[in-house]
């Protein structure tokens, strides 16, 4: 069983799953249910961890027992008249076996929900395949995520054809909240390759990235930079940027909105390169490499340069100032803005208003 002090599942859920057992009774049903709703309350960046942990606690793959208990049944020909001796032979001694994984996903549908954990890769391709319904959570949408990074390939292909079939019908306040988590999974989770664009599919949906946007404005945890910094890949974000460099709750979402609304382009990333540091001692750095687009804007650069010189938080003034100097060609006014930041309480962001007036855009220095 799990180790409780580090377990992501309550340790009352973790007893419920260990009283899990397979039968075709109406107990069995209500007990799964129970089990379901109680899973379906996991948040979806645990889903790693508890898919191990899941299958552990409720022993998947050991419900057909060796100990099973064994019934004394005649066989189907009989004779009377064998002597005393023999009639031992004419009985079969077999296991009263449980129903086997594929026998309970026709009794009960819902048993696929609980066999994506399963260890045996044919039970997940066979749960992937009863699958019919939208996912009623964040986390179990993020188990299906999950499959579509397993490490069996026909059941990766298997979570493709499951998400495609229910796509449509997911709810996006459950694709959004999932979505917060699952869009830094893509480039982290190694196995899959094309299976991932099945998933940023539902993300790209312009009710989805609305929700998304929502939850990057008032979130006051988490890396929400980082998850605007990988929906950037979504033309849909573009509109939402205006808002979110205004009214997001944390500086470094309104600092990326920002940077990308000055600059006229969004940047998100793809992968990692190598960079040298010192080739002659064979020193090198890996650093994030980016994919950038050109994203639409209502107003022109200045105007954001504007807004964002006046922000609350030092850190987004000095970030828009870094990007006030890159688009020095863009601003017709620039003496205005610099007069913003002149006199900033921060040194940080007055060193930037003091290098662009010791360096005049006709110079073209950057710094």
């Amino acid at each position: 069983m799990a180790n409780r002090s580090k377990s992501v599942l309550p340790a009352a859920l973790v007893e419920r799953l260990a009283r899990l057992k397979p039968n075709k009774g109406t107990d069995s049903g209500q007990e799964l249910k129970e089990v379901l709703d109680e899973l379906a309350q996991l948040p979806p960046e645990s889903i790693v961890r508890a898919s191990n942990e899941i299958a552990t606690s409720a022993r998947l793959g050991r419900w057909l027992s060796r100990n099973a208990p064994m019934r004394v049944v005649p066989r189907g020909r009989f004779s009377f008249s064998l002597p005393l001796s023999w009639k031992v032979f004419a009985f079969d001694r077999i296991k009263d076996d449980p129903p086997s994984e594929r026998d309970l996903l026709k009794i009960n549908p819902d048993y696929a929900w609980l066999f994506l954990f399963h260890p045996n890769g044919h039970i997940r391709e066979a749960a992937l395949r009863h699958i019919n319904t939208p996912p009623r959570s964040p986390f179990f949408l993020s188990a299906l995520a999950w499959r579509l990074n397993d490490w069996v390939g026909q059941v990766r292909q298997a979570a493709r054809h499951c998400i495609e079939r229910i796509g449509a019908g997911l709810s996006p306040e459950v694709a959004a909240e999932t979505g917060l988590y699952l869009l830094s999974r893509r480039l982290i989770w190694g196995r899959w390759r094309d299976e991932a664009q099945t998933l940023s599919l539902i993300l790209a949906r312009e009710d989805v990235i609305a929700a998304i946007a929502d939850r990057l404005r008032t979130r006051t945890n988490g890396p929400m930079a980082a998850c605007l910094r990988n929906a950037l890949q979504h033309p849909g974000i573009d509109r939402h940027l205006p808002a979110l460099a205004a009214r997001a709750i944390q500086p470094s979402v309104r600092a990326i909105a920002y940077q990308c609304l000055i600059s006229g382009k969004a940047p998100w990333p793809i992968g990692y390169e190598w960079i040298w540091v010192d080739r002659v001692y064979g020193l090198r750095r890996r650093i994030p490499k980016l994919e950038t687009r050109e994203l639409q804007r209502d107003h022109a650069a200045a105007t954001y340069v504007a807004d964002g010189l006046r922000d609350k938080s030092a850190f987004v003034r000095k970030i828009v100032a870094d990007a006030m100097i890159v688009a020095r060609s863009d601003l017709p006014d620039e003496r205005h803005l610099v007069a913003l930041i002149a006199n900033d309480p921060n040194p940080a962001v007055r060193s930037r208003a003091d290098f662009m007036l010791r360096h005049p855009p006709s110079q073209g220095a950057v710094p």
